[in-house]
């Protein structure tokens, strides 16, 4: 009797935490995309630049428009539709990472890799 009322104590208790653990992982979706995104939009700009030495944040906006991400346990996507709204912030992550360098000439901004990323 007492290992039944333990097996049925432990199977409860797995219950919970599965579905608490789930709860805050649906909590944290958003965040967790927008990261994704942010990470994606990354990856393209490193890509871009092997095959160009410095890019302008125009044609940084360029490479990331239209960039997609999303969660392997969520139907839920996103998609950058204007670049405008995260060209900033995109930028800042990169220069926090130390990826790349920030050269600004008299025209226009220019972004080049660092040496040993």
């Amino acid at each position: 009797m007492t290992k039944f009322i333990f097996e049925v104590l432990f199977f409860a208790i797995t219950i919970t935490f599965l579905l608490a653990w789930g709860y805050v992982k649906k909590q944290r979706k958003a965040e967790a995309l927008i990261d994704k995104l942010y990470e994606n939009c990354e990856d393209k700009i490193l890509r871009e630049f092997e095959h160009k030495e410095a890019l302008s944040e125009k044609e940084i906006k360029n490479v990331i428009e239209g960039t997609k991400a999303s969660l392997f346990w969520s139907k839920n996507k996103v998609i950058v539709q204007d670049a405008n709204l995260v060209i900033d912030t995109i930028i800042e992550r990169m220069k926090k990472k130390e990826l790349i360098l920030e050269e600004k000439s008299s025209k226009r901004n220019t972004y080049r890799l660092k040496k040993g990323s």
